[in-house]
């Protein structure tokens, strides 16, 4: 684990011709690759986050809720369309708590942030994930299996709202990546990814089992390129980034409503 201040984020070297070549404007939005004096030593890779990667996030996963909720839909699918808008909040407000620890704000802002943020990542998406993937699924052996999992999301979420309630949560900087501190225990993790991606792995549509694929292997990348404490945040970025794909899933689904629909209405039915 890599503790102490800050590494300056546009530092991002590459190696070109046998020079060393400083790529200080490379993704200003703040998001790449760094390496503390203890990672370097050990060989670890630690991502590198920051204020301007958290608002960039939020702006394009705000642009993609706006793109997803012009699509019609049903209404069971209205909890599934909101994945970007809450992820778009989430990053604002990570945002929020770096521009905290960079002095920008003051602490007035940082304890309403710090819980917001910890609400949505541990205790509202572990529930409101299978719920989402419930109220879409229509074959009832699949929604058996997401009702498990609804579940097991319940029991996730209540526990640590009750450790939030319990003991106060803490924030710090951890080689660029915000680490979050939080008294429960380690046994939840697993339950915790059964609530978020098996319902969508368990999905009779093909494109949210991917999407449940994709949530999966962000959870993986995260493990390996994130320390236990900055986990939660690298994993909520991947995931984050990920849910701006559900607008292919809303297009893929409207346009088969409209196919299913002029294909059993009489003929001249839909003809104006």
């Amino acid at each position: 684990m890599v503790t102490g201040r800050r590494v300056p984020r546009l530092k991002i070297l590459h190696l070109a011709n046998g020079k060393i070549v400083h790529l200080a404007n490379v993704l200003r939005a703040g998001v790449g690759y760094n390496r503390g004096r203890q990672a370097r030593k050990q060989g670890e890779v630690v991502m590198c986050f920051s204020a301007e990667a958290s608002f960039a996030a939020s702006s394009v996963l705000a642009a993609s809720s706006i793109a997803i909720a012009r699509i019609p839909k049903e209404k069971a699918g209205i909890p599934l369309s909101l994945f970007p808008a809450v992820f778009a909040a989430h990053q604002f407000i990570e945002g929020i708590l770096w521009l905290n620890h960079d002095g920008v704000l003051p602490d007035a802002y940082k304890a309403g942030a710090l819980y917001a943020y910890a609400f949505i990542a541990f205790v509202l998406w572990p529930i409101f994930v299978p719920f989402s993937a419930y109220l879409i699924e229509t074959e009832r052996k699949r929604r058996i299996i997401m009702l498990l999992c609804q579940g097991t999301g319940l029991l996730v979420g209540l526990t640590l709202l009750l450790s939030f309630l319990r003991d106060p949560l803490e924030v710090s900087v951890d080689c660029c990546s915000l680490s979050y501190h939080v008294n429960a225990p380690d046994l939840l993790i697993a339950p915790y990814l059964v609530a978020v991606a098996i319902p969508f792995l368990a999905s009779s549509r093909r494109s949210l089992v991917l999407f449940g694929v994709a949530i999966t292997g962000s959870c993986a990348a995260a493990a390996i390129l994130a320390s236990a404490t900055t986990f939660p945040s690298v994993w909520c970025f991947f995931a984050a980034i990920l849910s701006a794909g559900l607008y292919v899933h809303f297009r893929i689904a409207a346009r088969t409503t409209v196919h299913q629909f002029s294909t059993s209405a009489p003929s001249g039915a839909i003809a104006r």
